[in-house]
């Protein structure tokens, strides 16, 4: 109790530290032609943030540390950095009660809409429900009550980290027998830890590349959402292995990706990263529910060249003109 009390304050400090510090810097900045000083100021902080945001989840305290004080900054930055505080309340609760009066179908359907009928059909939503029902039972449930109510035993999980930490989100691979497949389930937001990984909300690159036949026939480079594309690595080297000797074993079986919310786009990123070895490039999908968004909309995919056209110069960043 006194540990937690402790852990507020302390955190309280350093928000109030940075809303401190953020003003005293606005109070000594002139009045004159500052206006293009901040625009300049803006776009390094921007290049600042891309080049200093850790891409890796931290491995010691002081990595921690260092990644919730960039995460706090960074937050500050986007929040009440632009806008006041009364602003950002009178949006939040206009954009809640603007979702809360949509209909689903004056959002998804439309006068070119099918109706999509046949017994494909029936099984491919009832498989996505139980998809769906997998990842909500691994985030409410405790472990042992999700594999009972899921019908799977102790020697179908193949790996599990049941605790999250920051940019580790848990996750687990179970063996299903009946889809034959692996199926790697990732945990949405549960924790603060988990908060703390979808706020570390900076641009980071993350190029990939996607192989064909065996080899690679694109490269792709973009920038990712940074807690996600850590949680990604962090999550691909631990399974990898795993996952390797399990398909050894089992030659004929996938591997699916399955994810809510932050897990959902930590599995997307994770697929891409698992696809660039050829064991997995074929036999490995993804599954996400309302996923977190994982590339923010003001940057793009940059280039997307065959190997035999990749040339050093078309490599720069580019912002999105809409």
């Amino acid at each position: 109790m006194a540990a937690g009390t402790m852990a507020t304050a302390a955190g309280a400090a350093v928000i109030l530290y940075y809303v401190w510090l953020r003003k005293s810097e606005v109070k000594t900045d002139g009045v004159g032609s500052e206006e293009d000083e901040d625009l300049s100021k803006s776009s390094r902080s921007v290049k600042r943030r891309i080049v200093r945001r850790p891409a890796q989840a931290p491995a010691t305290w002081l990595e921690a540390i260092a990644t919730i004080s960039e995460t706090l900054r960074f937050t500050y930055s986007e929040t009440l950095g632009k806008w006041p505080i009364g602003d950002l309340a009178f949006g939040i609760n206009y954009l809640m009660r603007r979702q809360g009066n949509f209909e689903v179908a004056s959002v998804y359907a439309g006068d070119n809409c099918v109706e999509l009928k046949g017994e494909e059909i029936k099984k491919e939503l009832n498989n996505l429900l139980r998809l769906l029902t997998l990842c909500r039972l691994f985030s409410k449930k405790p472990f042992p009550v999700f594999l009972d109510s899921a019908g799977y035993s102790e020697e179908d999980a193949l790996l599990h980290k049941p605790k999250a930490g920051l940019m580790k989100p848990a996750f687990t691979i179970i063996r299903d027998e009946n889809s034959k497949c692996f199926l790697l389930l990732i945990r949405g937001t549960h924790s603060i830890k988990d908060t703390l990984t979808a706020a570390t909300g900076a641009v980071v690159p993350f190029h990939h590349s996607v192989l064909h036949d065996g080899g690679v026939s694109n490269l792709v480079l973009g920038y990712a959402h940074c807690g996600m594309v850590a949680a990604a690595r962090w999550i691909a080297k631990l399974t990898a292995p795993c996952l390797l000797k399990a398909i050894a074993q089992y030659p004929d079986y996938e591997v699916k990706i399955v994810g809510h919310s932050l897990g959902g786009g930590t599995a997307a990123l994770l697929t891409y990263i698992l696809r660039e070895h050829k064991e997995f490039a074929a036999s490995t999908t993804c599954f996400t529910f309302a996923p977190g968004k994982t590339i923010p909309t003001y940057y793009r995919f940059i280039a997307k060249l065959s190997v035999n056209d990749v040339n050093p110069h078309h490599f720069h960043n580019k912002p999105c003109s809409n």
